[in-house]
């Protein structure tokens, strides 16, 4: 016990004894409480009592800013009320209070260097930073970028970016954590000197582990789980009491498969562990250009045939990856003139979708197209957009994705920021005939050893905003000692977040061993990765749901989307019916299930 709870009994006699006797007591209850609080914190159990994460973001131009999340958090004159107080000039240039339609904002001009203003305050090691703010341009476009200095590791860290604009507020929405503590300094920069660079409505608001791992638990219940109430009556629509059901969890709504190379068809033992696990698949190349037609016109396709039929055999979904591929063309592929490469691509479309139309769950249309756009390069801007098109002809039952890398993992790559996605999701929408198209939003997820955890979260929000759905289509850790803690972070980011409808996790085994992250060594044995993989998948999944119909005929409980079994049997007469049922996101909040015994 420490020094705050000395007990002096020479002074205070019987009585003296009492107190010591129940501060001993206090002590060793809050002792308890500390260790059974720690542990269940580190299982993953609610710590009530945390703020709640705003999910919200906006990925409009607006005429006015919002007003700053968490009022500001950490940040001093978040909105600009006290004029200039309490943030610096940043580089050569000026800065002033100015005021709109009555908002008030601070505005960085006669700038000679991308910077523009800052404020500095302690980071702590461990806590998770949520970032928010609204910029603007006087004049054209370009990228805003805000920026933390730590000046104890000496790095910086991009804690979000957008593309902003003249006229209108953009929303930056992003997240840091750092590995010291540490006095931190905030920046905004923007290449764009001749502009006049605005800002208002800054927030950087701290979390603890068990604050997020909270919000985090709290939106799985909200946002993956649902209500079932199974009524039970006879012939007669009398209720029956006391009928006993059963459910079972056929298939989760979430989707969580795995890629795999061809080696799958090689081992027995490789199959049976991968079928027992995932719903859906992904093929590594085999599907790829390349791949089937390595040599112009000698396309071979025995491969990726055997793999998908045995998928399909095994009531697993496959996704298309992929059709086309700047990056990845074969060299006779990359050397055409721009009307070959029209007519070849638009024959490779045809080849491999008219072949497996109607069997896959999603295509990979463009893969890879803000970092590799050798299409648009070549045909003009509009290129991808065209590809889309056919592609949503070809195959109507698909969803079409854009995959791209960078998005989630690395925000100071400005090629694929989330604002860059946006502006090519809507380039392709607005073209004639996709306007309705569902474009899936592919997020490969390839991370290197130190994931931003909380940004990873700020791009979920931001890009949940297009509607369109969310997959993690590329998952994977690269090796490090914490590679299995990093995996179950995002993994459990992913599912918690209401726009992200499945992830894919990437790794290639074959008997040689694996690329960068295995899950089962070469005797098929699981790693540190793939026992995490495990108990997610057992973690969110209902199983086994016994119970009994009261007064009322029914018999009620909350489980996770899916695919069920319901089966009900009445203990009196020996009848039993077993029904097959949809438990999906839905706005209501209760699925009723009505079985006549």
């Amino acid at each position: 016990m420490g020094q705050g709870r000395k007990c002096y009994m020479a002074t205070l006699g019987n009585n003296g004894f009492l107190l010591c006797f129940s501060l001993f007591l206090a002590g060793i209850f809050h002792i308890l409480y500390e260790v059974i609080n720690n542990n269940f914190n580190s299982l993953g159990y609610l710590v009530h009592g945390a703020t709640p994460y705003d999910y919200s973001a906006t990925i409009e131009c607006l005429n006015q800013p919002l007003g700053p999340q968490y009022e500001g958090g950490l940040i001093a004159n978040p909105s600009f009320d006290k004029g200039v107080e309490a943030w610096k000039v940043d580089g050569h240039v000026k800065i002033e209070a100015r005021e709109s339609g009555g908002n008030k904002f601070i505005v960085a001009y006669n700038r000679t260097t991308p910077f523009s203003i800052s404020q500095s305050f302690n980071l702590k090691e461990g806590v998770f930073y949520t970032f928010s703010a609204w910029v603007q341009l006087s004049e054209g476009s370009d990228i805003v970028v805000a920026m933390i200095y730590n000046s104890v590791e000496n790095t910086v860290h991009v804690a979000g970016s957008v593309i902003a604009k003249s006229g209108c507020w953009s929303m930056i929405k992003g997240g840091l954590t750092v590995d010291q503590n540490a006095p931190s300094v905030l920046h905004f920069q923007c290449n764009n000197t001749k502009s006049e660079l605005r800002v208002d409505s800054v927030s950087l608001k701290e979390f603890s582990k068990h604050e997020w791992q909270e919000n985090r638990l709290n939106n799985i219940e909200k946002v993956r789980k649902r209500t079932l109430r199974v009524n039970v009556a006879n012939k007669n629509g009398k209720k029956i009491q006391g009928a006993k059901i059963k459910i079972q969890q056929k298939k989760l709504q979430f989707v969580i498969g795995c890629a795999t190379p061809s080696s799958i068809l090689m081992s027995k033992s490789y199959q049976e562990w991968f079928v027992s696990r995932f719903t859906t698949t992904v093929f590594d190349n085999e599907m790829k250009w390349y791949y089937t037609e390595r040599l112009q016109g000698h396309e071979n396709y025995t491969t990726p045939d055997a793999m998908l039929k045995f998928f399909i055999d095994h009531g697993i979904d496959v996704r298309g990856h992929n059709i086309l591929w700047g990056a990845a063309t074969q060299r006779w592929v990359r050397d055409l003139p721009p009307r070959q490469l029209l007519s070849e691509s638009v024959r490779r479309m045809g080849s491999v979708m008219s072949r497996y139309a109607g069997k896959l769950v999603a295509w990979d249309v463009v893969n890879e197209n803000l970092h590799h756009p050798l299409f648009e390069e070549k045909l003009g801007k509009n290129a991808s957009a065209i590809f889309y098109k056919i592609a949503s002809s070809l195959d109507t039952k698909a969803t079409m994705f854009l995959n791209e890398f960078n998005t989630l993992e690395h925000p100071a790559d400005m090629v694929s920021i989330p604002s860059k996605y946006v502006e090519k999701l809507r380039e392709i929408k607005v073209f004639p005939g996709n306007e309705e198209l569902v474009i899936g939003i592919g997020l490969q997820g390839h991370f290197d050893p130190h994931p931003n955890i909380p940004y990873i979260r700020a791009v979920f929000d931001v890009l949940g905003e297009t509607k369109m759905p969310i997959w993690l289509t590329e998952l994977n850790v690269e090796p490090c000692p914490k590679q299995a803690y990093f995996l179950e972070e995002i993994m459990r980011e992913a599912f918690a977040h209401p726009g992200v409808k499945g992830m894919m996790i990437w790794i290639g085994w074959s008997p040689n061993g694996c690329h960068e992250m295995c899950l089962v060594d070469s005797k098929l044995q699981n790693s540190p990765s793939g026992d995490v993989v495990d108990k997610l998948l057992a973690e969110w999944k209902t199983t086994n749901l016994n119970g009994v119909t009261d007064k009322a005929g029914a018999f009620e409980v909350k489980v996770f989307h899916g695919d069920y079994y319901v089966t009900v049997y009445n203990p009196k007469t020996g009848a039993n019916v077993t029904r097959e049922v949809q438990v999906y996101d839905n706005k209501s909040e209760t699925v009723d299930v009505s079985i006549t015994l």
